[in-house]
């Protein structure tokens, strides 16, 4: 537990003050998350055309009015939902790149980091890569670091296996989006048919992607 520090100069009707900040601040950031969870599994739900914050505000038993406090619309709550998805997107394959020194299982792990999240989190990924796509660059002049770090993680990975002989010469860039279609189309096609997909299967077709990346990448 964290002990809030209490300074001995301030007064008890300051430290009252101070105390009932807090509170309010904490239970300001409560209600946001609690907004974002509720709006991640609606969007999962009901889809872009279906979703709207008055089923928001409904599921977490508050008015609509109270969401306008934290959010300026339906897509800024939507776009914060895809802003949670890729900082935990990026800290995933970041872990994953940071797993092996092995240039040839980095990008295995990578390519397993990214299937894994998507399976894991498939409301987050529509909002993404699926539905809508254009919060990837969205607010001009927003720290958007988060939403592209990501691709310079893959795209370093592959420029190390090409330095090292694992994979054959190519435009770094080119090679890293061909990485990113593959994966994708795997997660697109387990969100889109999630029955489909059972654990075994979901092992395999894993196993087989990271094959067929690195075969078709091996040089000649």
């Amino acid at each position: 537990m964290i002990k809030r520090k209490i300074q001995p100069n301030l007064t008890r009707a300051k430290r009252l003050r101070q105390a009932t900040h807090e509170r309010r601040e904490r239970e300001k950031q409560e209600l946001r998350q609690l907004i974002l969870q509720a709006a991640g599994d609606l969007f999962l739900e009901q889809g872009y055309e279906g979703f709207s914050l008055r089923h928001v505000a409904e599921r977490i038993g508050y008015s609509p009015g109270t969401i306008y406090l934290h959010f300026e619309d339906k897509d800024d709550v939507l776009f914060r939902v895809a802003d949670e998805g890729f900082i935990e997107f990026g800290q995933r394959l970041a872990a994953a790149a940071a797993s092996t020194d092995d240039p040839a299982e980095r990008l295995r792990a990578l390519g397993k980091a990214y299937i894994e999240f998507g399976f894991s989190k498939p409301a987050h990924y529509q909002l993404m890569f699926m539905q809508r796509p254009e919060f990837l660059m969205k607010k001009p002049g927003k720290n958007l670091e988060p939403h592209i770090s990501s691709f310079h993680t893959l795209q370093q990975a592959v420029e190390v296996a090409m330095a090292a002989g694992v994979i054959r010469q190519a435009n770094p860039e080119t090679t890293s989006h061909a990485i990113w279609a593959t994966v994708h189309g795997i997660v697109a096609l387990g969100i889109c048919m999630p029955d489909f997909f059972d654990k075994t299967r979901f092992q395999e077709t894993i196993d087989i992607c990271r094959n067929l990346i690195m075969d078709g990448l091996r040089p000649t």
